[in-house]
């Protein structure tokens, strides 16, 4: 591999890294367990503690992967 193709393969992974993060950003905002325990004034949570479970869950990894995509951007810019 060249200088030149290494260095574009790692252009594309700081894009890709940045528009993931992105997505699993928005995932996370998605997830407002908060919020949708005041829209529903703490009756459709309650019905279904899954929601809740399933929510956090989901919350942990998407806070992990982007705390890892943040490791490797700031590994790549140095």
């Amino acid at each position: 591999m060249t200088k030149n193709e290494l260095i574009n393969v790692i252009t594309s992974l700081k894009i890709e890294l940045k528009y993931l993060k992105k997505n699993l950003q928005f995932r996370l905002d998605g997830n407002d367990i908060e919020g949708t325990n005041e829209k529903y004034e703490n009756n459709y949570p309650s019905l279904a503690g899954t929601f809740e479970a399933y929510a956090k869950m989901d919350n942990d990894t998407f806070k992990l992967a982007i705390k890892s995509i943040d490791k490797m951007q700031k590994d790549l810019e140095d």
